[in-house]
């Protein structure tokens, strides 16, 4: 994993710009170290310690990939990549983004337990790009959030979790006492996890900035009808016979509503079914 990346790094603080500069960009477990590479030299840190938010709208426009990071004092760093792949590199960007939630989350401990037992502590991990796990101590399950169906925020930082686990259903409570860690976690699962938002929702009511901007992705018409059959309860493997539809254009709707997040694949030969999200669609009108 790239724990450097050549950037452009704009600064605003206030709501206004400060700078905007070519930089190398270094991360550690404390923060990220900034050496200026334009003629003007220099060097800053930033550290987490002061982080608030991250992954949240740039507010200067921005026409290629980003990511904002906002610290106190209401300064914010905007990282930002240019077209000229001989000195960018786009996928190293988004490693280096990736890199950034995995500093800031790997190895926290929260607290984790069944309906009916007591508080265990567990650990977050990150085991690739929209794999964040809960990892118990020996012999205690290890559950991932890509595995959530629905989520109800309850009291005291405690999100109840319902899992859909090879042995079946089982409902969990989550407590993270850290409310920023609680934010990084849904930034994390906002950005690389598409098929969470349907429960994101309902957990980033905490966070009205957040809650504003998961919206439900637009559906095409044939994404839309695909999509309402499987809701439905129709077999993905009879969809194209129920909607008289071509088994190869079914298969690439499939595939289109699984990037924008509507659905997971749970079997070989494009078995499917539907995420939390799809339940956020308005089958009589527009999306929410």
């Amino acid at each position: 994993m790239f724990a450097e990346l050549r950037a452009r790094i704009a600064e605003v603080v206030g709501g206004e710009e400060l700078r905007d500069r070519e930089a190398l960009l270094a991360l550690s477990h404390d923060g990220l170290s900034v050496r200026f590479l334009d003629e003007k030299a220099g060097e800053d840190f930033f550290s987490f310690g002061a982080l608030e938010d991250l992954g949240f709208p740039s507010p200067l426009r921005r026409d290629g990939p980003n990511f904002t990071m906002r610290f106190s004092r209401d300064r914010i760093l905007i990282l930002s990549i240019g077209d000229n792949p001989l000195i960018y590199d786009r996928e190293k960007f988004e490693v280096f983004v990736h890199r950034i939630f995995v500093e800031l989350l790997n190895g926290v401990p929260v607290l984790l337990r069944e309906a009916g037992t007591s508080w265990k502590t567990s650990h977050l991990r990150i085991i690739g790009p929209g794999k964040l796990l809960l990892v118990g101590g020996e012999g205690e399950p290890v559950l991932s959030f890509s595995s959530v169906t629905e989520a109800k925020p309850g009291e005291n930082a405690v999100w109840r979790l319902k899992f859909h686990l090879p042995g079946g259903v089982r409902w969990f409570e989550v407590k993270i006492q850290d409310r920023r860690v609680r934010l990084f976690v849904l930034r994390y699962l906002q950005r690389f996890s598409r098929a969470s938002w349907g429960y994101l929702v309902e957990l980033s009511r905490e966070f009205p900035g957040l809650e504003r901007e998961l919206h439900v992705p637009e559906l095409e018409p044939v994404e839309r009808e695909v999509l309402g059959a499987l809701v439905a309860g129709v077999d993905p493997l009879d969809v194209p016979g129920v909607l008289r539809m071509d088994v190869v254009t079914v298969e690439k709707t499939y595939d289109s509503l699984i990037k924008k997040g509507f659905l997971k694949i749970i079997g070989v030969r494009k078995i499917v079914e539907p995420t939390p999200l799809a339940k956020k669609v308005k089958w009589g009108g527009d999306e929410e």
